[in-house]
């Protein structure tokens, strides 16, 4: 049965997936439009129902019928949403959800080699629009810069306390010098991520070997390197990027044991991205990179699969 972004199945079972993955996704960023930024919740609905035009469009121009569910593509721009400063222009945006969803995630549907495409989407957004994608804010008369917990670490060495960080009540100044500020939409409140990651798994969303291996990988490849574990998996992205992007099966191996190898590849890739480059959103670079292995290690997979298989018979 084929596959089709960002959910593991085809008909009535992946439009539930694409329905309980993007009602997940709406939780912290409803708490995020509260407490921080509430036009936000507007902006994101817009994005949302943008995306699924988008698809509808697409699959009404080029394949002349139109298809009537289009969750998966809303998903696909919430994602780019959530994962970029709320103050991201419009315009960019909307470029952006149309390069994710008219040339990676529909053309490339049905070949081997595929990429996240909320993933090519900000990717888009960094290199075309890189301003604007680490614009957290307007630093006030008291301080000289804006900065997420993670810049701030990456700039000066410092780290929130945890419970702060787990929480997501991230405000307030550093030295007087920084405006510290919680980040973009997705990432904010890591104990919900650990809660809305547990039903996903639970209810058969998302594979949990993949995120399960993503997050190990990281710890360990972090904690090699001298990084401090705990601040680096609750801050930034990681923890959101385990939830909803890493555990994508359209741009991801088949194979459980491909799933384990490129969540591998991811964690460790992000981890060495984050420590030795000013990229502290080293997730995009880490996916598109994983993407490229995924062809490889399915074939690997279902070889040594077919000669075990092999083996057994001539045995029998």
């Amino acid at each position: 049965m084929p596959i089709v972004s960002p959910f593991l199945r085809t008909g009535p079972r992946g439009s539930s997936m694409a329905t309980w993955a993007l009602a997940a996704l709406m939780v912290p960023c409803t708490i995020y439009s509260i407490l921080y930024h509430s036009p936000f919740a507007i902006h994101l609905l817009g994005y949302t129902l943008f995306g699924m035009l988008a698809e509808a469009a697409y699959v009404l121009l080029v394949r002349r019928k139109l298809k009537p569910n289009c969750v998966s593509s809303g998903l696909t721009a919430a994602l780019i949403a959530a994962s970029v400063p709320p103050s991201m222009p419009v315009l960019p945006m909307l470029f952006s959800i149309l390069i994710a969803v008219w040339l990676v995630k529909l053309p490339m549907a049905g070949i081997p080699l595929r990429f996240n495409a909320a993933m090519a989407g900000r990717f888009f957004l960094m290199m075309v629009y890189p301003s604007q994608t680490v614009d957290w804010g307007t630093p006030t008369a008291d301080v000289i810069s804006t900065a997420t917990p993670q810049e701030l670490f990456a700039s000066e060495g410092f780290t929130l306390e945890l419970p702060t960080l787990l929480f997501g009540r991230i405000d307030g100044t550093w030295e007087e010098l920084f405006l510290l500020v919680p980040g973009s939409p997705g990432e904010t409140f890591p104990l919900i991520l650990l809660l809305l990651g547990g039903i996903l798994c639970w209810r058969g969303i998302i594979a949990w070997r993949l995120p399960a291996a993503f997050l190990l990988a990281f710890a360990a490849t972090s904690a090699t390197l001298g990084e401090p574990v705990l601040f680096n998996l609750l801050s930034s992205a990681t923890l959101f990027s385990a939830v909803f992007i890493v555990s994508d099966p359209v741009s991801t191996p088949i194979s459980k044991s491909g799933k384990i190898a490129i969540g591998i590849i991811i964690g460790v890739s992000n981890a060495l991205i984050r420590h030795y480059t000013y990229y502290t959103e080293a997730l995009v670079f880490a996916v598109l990179i994983g993407n490229l292995f995924s062809p490889l290690l399915d074939r690997i997979a279902f070889t040594l699969r077919g000669w075990r298989l092999q083996r057994r018979i001539q045995q029998a």
